[in-house]
């Protein structure tokens, strides 16, 4: 479901959104989702576990901290896409995997 045409304030992301961030970058620092997968990745991105369009609230325990990719992947999967599928297909490096794709095939292959 895409957001109304409406400002970020009028959704309800104003002051009180901008003090739990800072609160967050200050206090959690690291994304928490990297950190349940071991990882460590500087969080960037103030986060309501549950949607405020869902019904979410301003509290504190329903903030999280996010990088831009666990963000990113968690915003697919609340619109009923399957994160992983945007990584289909393409190999660690960002290369694709199919072999008839025309970065895969040989220079003398693309000029005939």
């Amino acid at each position: 479901m895409a957001w109304p045409t409406t400002s970020r304030h009028e959704r309800g992301y104003g002051a009180a959104h901008v003090r739990m961030r800072n609160h967050l970058l200050n206090t959690v620092v690291f994304c928490e989702e990297c950190t349940r997968q071991g990882r460590t990745t500087l969080g960037r991105i103030a986060d309501h576990k549950v949607p405020k369009a869902k019904g979410g609230t301003d509290d504190r325990s329903n903030y999280q901290l996010l990088c831009d990719p666990c963000s990113d992947a968690k915003t697919l999967a609340e619109k009923g896409h399957d994160p992983d599928a945007v990584k289909a297909g393409v190999d660690v490096s960002g290369r694709p995997t199919d072999p008839n794709h025309p970065w895969n095939r040989s220079a003398g292959a693309r000029r005939g």
